[in-house]
């Protein structure tokens, strides 16, 4: 009997320590996750580890993907350091957008912004999200 009273211990402990985050959960985790790596490669001047999160696709206020490769280069050339806070995530579907507070040194923005916000939107494309922009057009 205390086999099977330690047994079913066992599986009730299993049970209750298993993790039951929602997909919701699992989604912004994976945008800050991607937030966090975009900092980490910006504070180790590294682009390709930076645009790795883009769509091909992007689109921002007018600007492709190549000009936001231009843009992370004058960033990288004029700021030595990128710092996020305050992150928050709004899902709609296969469509994201992350708020936050974006420190390039001294420099503070409110994110997304009309001024900057390019690395505000997401999109889900088959298996993870990448950085699309707020003009990104999905074709079929």
């Amino acid at each position: 009997m205390k086999i099977y009273f330690l047994l079913l211990s066992l599986i009730l402990f299993f049970f209750l320590s298993c993790d039951t985050t929602s997909p919701d959960e699992l989604d912004k985790n994976e945008i800050i996750d991607i937030l966090d790596s975009i900092q980490s490669n910006f504070n180790m001047s590294d682009l390709d580890g930076i645009m790795q999160y883009y769509h091909q696709d992007f689109f921002h206020n007018g600007d492709s993907f190549n000009w936001e490769r231009t843009i992370w280069e004058i960033r990288l050339n004029d700021y030595d350091d990128l710092f996020f806070e305050d992150i928050e995530i709004s899902l709609n579907g296969d469509f994201a957008t992350a708020s936050f507070i974006m420190h390039l040194d001294e420099t503070i923005t409110d994110e997304p912004s009309d001024e900057i916000g390019d690395i505000s939107y997401f999109f889900y494309d088959f298996e993870s999200w990448k950085l699309c922009g707020n003009n990104f057009i999905v074709f079929p």
